[in-house]
């Protein structure tokens, strides 16, 4: 434990520009400070005055609300026209906690349009504390690039959590990813609305032939490296339901290894916004949208290596009816300067262009990306359609295309879904399918 503890010390260290070791006291400060922040009780709530109000209407936010079946739906519905009861109410949450499993389930009360009544909102979150889980997918399998792993535990309670994970993959970048990741979170900053994030990263890379190959002719873009390490602090606020803004920094540290080893620094500011809402979730055709734009900036005021300027954007929107299920996704990028490989853009894995190999069509990736996909699902079938392309700003590339088909379950299990597929390049020469199998939350 103690050569653990000392290695993750040492990896921060490293991760700071020479022109900031006089951080050194912010993780003594949060090393000392953290066990009171962990023992610290929430902030309990005054007494209830809602109960003199008349309830107006009972509704559902958050995530997964399809999960919801219509015998609940009856039942909440049946608090409209009676006084407010927070008894009533938590009794409910909790009943509708119990059914949904592994989700959080929060009581708001709003003021109401008429004069002397309320709203109720049952704000349903997933969580993943206690659980194993992963913002990537758990395991999948692509027969062009093989299996990527990644695992999480996550330990603590609602608002300070840890977070250890494990990772092996391909699927994500133009590099194989094998390491440790860390993470810890402080949900409640004094409000619910302000939270911290602090996260320390450390992987050694496997680059494929054909990444290596096409890197010597080009000599405006970097090298290969061994291993990377990333230490990234962060704040995030959440002003209204469904928004979410970050802004923090993120100190990377390369081992290059040609011509010879060295280290070189991505040390970049890092700003983020995320969307969600859904649309008419208790009608028979919900529907919802989700969007976020990530902005990375490395610059030699933080003493980066590294100089440029990295934008991602990301769409999607779903709309159900019955046993059918529609979605549409769109992602877009570009990059300014001279980025190392693990930031240019890439298509052609699990869920982007399903159906290429990416080192068929871009082994060094791009500093420009645009990206489709639609999906339909009847039950546990699907088909769906890719298109996109990536290219650097003075080099063409053609806009590929993908088709395919495959199963994926409904029901989650841990958080997660189980596919089946099958897909297909779209060209006139050498069309040989590619199978896809895994879980991903």
């Amino acid at each position: 434990m103690f050569l653990f503890m000392n290695d993750l010390r040492f990896g921060m260290e490293r991760a700071m520009p020479m022109g900031m070791k006089n951080l050194n006291w912010f993780t003594i400060l949060f090393v000392f400070f953290l066990p009171a922040g962990l023992l610290a009780d929430d902030t309990q709530s005054e007494g209830n005055v809602n109960e003199r109000y008349v309830v107006e209407s009972v509704a559902f936010s958050g995530t997964d609300l399809n999960r919801i079946d219509e015998n609940m739906h009856d039942e909440a519905q049946k608090m409209v026209g009676e006084k407010y009861s927070e008894k009533s109410a938590q009794k409910f949450a909790r009943k509708l906690r119990k059914k949904l499993g592994n989700y959080k389930v929060d009581v708001r009360v709003e003021r109401g349009e008429k004069p002397d009544h309320v709203k109720v909102v049952f704000q349903i979150e997933h969580v993943k504390e206690h659980f194993f889980g992963a913002e990537f997918p758990l395991i999948v399998y692509h027969s062009k690039q093989g299996i990527s792993v990644n695992l999480e535990l996550s330990l603590g309670r609602s608002t300070n959590v840890f977070t250890f994970g494990l990772t092996n993959d391909a699927d994500q970048l133009l590099e194989r990813n094998a390491g440790l990741r860390l993470r810890y979170e402080h949900r409640k900053l004094g409000t619910n609305r302000l939270q911290f994030r602090m996260d320390f990263d450390s992987y050694h890379q496997k680059f494929n032939p054909a990444t290596e190959t096409n890197l010597v002719p080009r000599q405006d873009v970097p090298g290969i490296y061994r291993n990377r390490q990333n230490f990234a602090p962060s704040l995030s606020l959440l002003p209204v339901q469904g928004l979410k803004l970050s802004a923090g920094v993120s100190f990377q540290r390369l081992q290059m290894q040609y011509p010879e080893l060295r280290t070189e620094t991505a040390y970049a500011g890092t700003g983020d916004i995320q969307f969600q809402r859904t649309f008419a979730p208790d009608s028979k055709h919900p529907q919802s949208i989700e969007a976020a734009y990530s902005l990375r900036t490395a610059t030699r005021v933080l003493e980066s290596d590294f100089v440029y300027t990295r934008h991602f954007v990301r769409a999607d929107y779903a709309l159900s009816s019955g046993k059918s299920y529609f979605r549409a996704r769109f992602l877009g990028g570009s990059i300014d300067g001279v980025p190392p490989l693990f930031e240019r853009f890439s298509l052609g894995n699990t869920t982007t262009l399903r159906g290429w190999n990416k080192f068929d069509v871009a082994p060094l990736g791009g500093t420009r990306v645009a990206h489709g996909s639609l999906e339909y699902h009847y039950g546990e079938f699907q088909i769906f359609y890719d298109v996109g392309t990536v290219w650097d700003a003075d080099q063409y590339m053609p806009v590929r295309h993908g088709l395919g088909f495959g199963w994926a379950s409904k029901p989650k299990i841990f958080g997660s879904k189980f596919f089946v597929s099958l897909a297909f390049p779209i060209r006139l020469h050498d069309v040989v399918p590619v199978f896809m199998m895994g879980i991903r939350y």
